[in-house]
């Protein structure tokens, strides 16, 4: 009886334990990540552009002390009070207090001064907020805002922490190495990403210039190395000085098209063609003007809104100073001419974090792990609590979730790690895994593919494959993680647009690409909707010529020609006004150009079966006429199972199906690269020197040694 009631009363002791945490929990509410109101960056942008540039400054405005004052308090108002993206403003807001410190007030300087000192720069620091630490572009953001406040002011004491700006510049520069190195290593997380390499660039060109020499072990050099990496990214997945790649990370607008969606478009201009800054910080779309005027139905655009100017404004400074030049043989192959196959490798999978010894609480460690989005799944979710509860994270709007399963009791289970392994959770496919990207490029246009990227899984933010037809057009499929009636669907991330509620199967060979779905029956733990449905991006007026006959789509636009074939009927759903907003919602066009907003069907959706297949194939009418392509792909054989299908075109028949196999002619295709494997570079995975070369150009790149060496003949 006595072992009754002790066991009765220790099980009684785990309940109340239990309850107590999560009593603990339901108080742990999150923290606002946005204010109620709307802060315009704006102002920064133009403070800075007019101190830079006076002779650009209108007739009308005189830029006093007062001026400057109003044009910058939305933006340290928004530091101030740690809103997610405050690292975004951090950048600019530097280069402004370095390049026109003796253009601004002293009260302006001490105003930027405190800003920098009170601000907390990393999770283990003193301070509950929801601002995004983690992500890869963020990552950089914090660190080098952190070393250059700490160099700038060394014997200041910092207020969050209580560190001198020395010891904040020493803590800053090991998060700065640990991530340098793991790009040269491993390449980037948010791959070929036109939205987050914005981010990168920003505190990059930040942290190449203001860097003083005296102090460097030779550090500039190796970010200069990173530098080089980012744009023969670039270089080698953009046509005619348009970026739409296949992405770890992007959203409707960046996949949608160059001209409203690229981030960096600015400064790929400055580098090939010539930027026009001005043209960059005042240009508005509608949706920005809504924004600005209270418009509060568009949260994730709202953190962007005037911030794109911001990056871009980083890094024009920075280049046209001369602190960082393009190799050479980066800008040439660029615009190398000729059909070319690229194929590369770029990030990590979360199954090779623990391998490489990257899961655990340290600082890289908890970069890499966190760097690649990886939450809950089994490798890490242990990991990922630990970390969380270590530094009181939990009121943190993006991770606030995470407090309903921080109980001990059933840590000490490992309870969280069971139900990680045992169901295939939504949130697993939050992880930004390796992409093994396969790219055909030729003078016209360029096709790209993420081969077979996570098949099945759900998919946040990838962009799986992509045509980039033109500036203002590209094509790509997805299948919508949500499908209802609510304007939210379009800028949830996933959501109709962005991501996938189902990764496809997506395979590619030189000019075609075989993308397959399978329609989800049953959710999945923590997805809380399924669509029935996949669709095609496909707005009818950038077409030249547009035909859609059955489950055949032909087109052309200038010189290139487009043709899809589905495995069922395609049928565009009514124009929707807010959707085609959001998809070119940043726009950089004067108004001579604004036919080219949507302003028809461009919805076009397949319904009904239980796999959904796409072919795509493109072409140019160098080769063949519009009507000899559209009648050659009529009498291709197509033959589609139940997830599989059989393409032949050219001669060459090509075998795809959902289960992962892809065979050209019979013969089973690699589906997994080398880092860089094309006629500019072979280099295998993480490697020691990365040789780039064309036309006898040469780039050498050893991050060890910190040696960047360029031979031009």
């Amino acid at each position: 009886m006595t072992f009754i009631y002790v066991l009765l009363g220790a099980a009684g002791l785990i309940v109340l334990w239990i309850l107590a945490d999560i009593l603990i929990a339901l108080k742990q509410k999150p923290i606002p990540d946005l204010p109620e109101e709307f802060l315009d960056p704006t102002g920064l942008s133009l403070i800075y552009y007019y101190l830079s540039e006076p002779s650009r400054v209108p007739a009308h405005i005189t830029v006093d002390e007062e001026y400057i004052k109003d044009c910058l308090m939305p933006s340290l108002q928004f530091i101030n009070n740690r809103y997610d993206c405050a690292d975004f403003r951090l950048q600019l807001l530097f280069r402004l207090y370095k390049d026109c410190f003796h253009d601004l007030p002293q009260s302006i300087r001490g105003l930027i001064k405190q800003t920098f000192l009170d601000f907390k720069y990393w999770m283990d620091e003193p301070g509950e907020d929801s601002m995004c630490y983690w992500s890869e572009n963020h990552q950089l953001l914090f660190a080098v805002s952190e070393y250059l406040a700490g160099q700038e002011w060394p014997e200041e004491i910092f207020t969050n922490n209580g560190m001198t700006g020395k010891e904040h510049k020493e803590k800053a520069k090991k998060r700065i190495d640990y991530w340098m190195e793991q790009k040269f290593r491993y390449g980037f997380y948010e791959w070929y990403s036109n939205n987050y390499y914005a981010e990168d660039i920003a505190p990059m060109s930040n942290y190449i210039q203001y860097t003083a020499e005296d102090e460097d072990d030779n550090s500039v050099e190796r970010m200069k190395i990173i530098m080089d990496l980012l744009w023969f990214d670039v270089a080698t997945h953009s046509v005619n000085n348009t970026f739409v790649p296949v992405s770890s990370r992007m959203y409707g607008d960046n996949k949608s098209s160059d001209l409203y969606g690229n981030r960096i478009k600015a400064a790929m201009e400055s580098i090939w063609e010539g930027a026009d800054l001005e043209r960059l910080i005042k240009a508005q779309s509608p949706l920005e003007q809504h924004i600005k005027a209270g418009g509060e139905d568009a949260e994730t655009t709202i953190k962007l809104v005037g911030v794109d100017a911001q990056m871009m404004q980083n890094f024009i400074a920075m280049y046209r100073a001369g602190y960082y030049e393009l190799p050479q043989v980066i800008y040439d192959i660029a615009l190398d001419p000729e059909p070319v196959v690229i194929k590369a490798s770029s990030g990590m999978n979360v199954s090779e974090l623990k391998e490489e010894g990257l899961v655990g609480p340290d600082d890289n460690q908890i970069m890499a792990q966190f760097g690649c989005e990886a939450f809950t799944n089994p490798e890490v979710v242990t990991n990922t609590l630990q970390y969380l509860n270590r530094h009181r994270m939990f009121r943190n709007k993006f991770v606030n979730p995470f407090r309903f399963i921080n109980i001990t009791f059933l840590k000490l289970l490992k309870v969280p790690r069971f139900i990680s392994s045992k169901f295939e959770l939504m949130t697993h496919g939050i992880a930004l895994n390796r992409g093994n990207v396969y790219s055909y490029r030729t003078k016209y246009y360029i096709l790209s593919t993420a081969i077979a990227y996570g098949v099945d899984g759900c998919g946040a933010q990838e962009h799986v494959w992509s045509a980039n037809i033109s500036p203002d057009l590209a094509l790509y499929t997805t299948h919508p993680a949500k499908d209802d009636d609510s304007r939210e669907k379009h800028a949830a991330s996933p959501g109709y647009w962005v991501g996938n509620g189902r990764q496809p199967m997506s395979v590619q060979d030189l000019n075609v690409n075989i993308t397959i779905y399978k329609i989800p029956q049953k959710k999945r733990l923590l997805e809380f909707s399924l669509a029935d449905i996949t669709h095609a991006y496909v707005p009818r007026e950038c077409y030249d010529i547009l035909e859609i006959e059955g489950n055949y789509v032909f087109g052309k636009r200038d010189k290139v020609l487009v043709a899809m074939i589905a495995n069922g009927k395609l049928q565009y759903r009514p124009f929707d006004s807010y959707a085609a907003a959001l998809l070119k919602c940043h726009d950089q066009i004067e108004e001579e150009n604004q036919q080219k907003h949507l302003e028809k069907e461009f919805d076009l959706v397949r319904k009904g079966g239980r796999y959904h297949t796409y072919i795509t194939e493109l072409s140019d009418t160098d080769i063949e006429s519009y009507q000899d392509f559209k009648q050659r792909i009529l009498h291709n054989p197509v033959e589609v199972g139940e997830g599989n299908v059989k393409y032949v075109t050219h001669g060459k028949e090509l075998y795809a199906d959902y289960e992962g196999d892809f065979r050209i002619d019979g013969l089973t295709q690699e589906m997994e690269y080398q880092r860089y494997d094309s006629k500019y570079a072979q280099v295998k995975r993480n490697p020691e020197t990365i040789n780039i070369h064309y036309e006898g150009k040469e780039l050498q790149l050893n991050y060890r040694r910190a040696e960047r060496l360029e031979k031009n003949d």
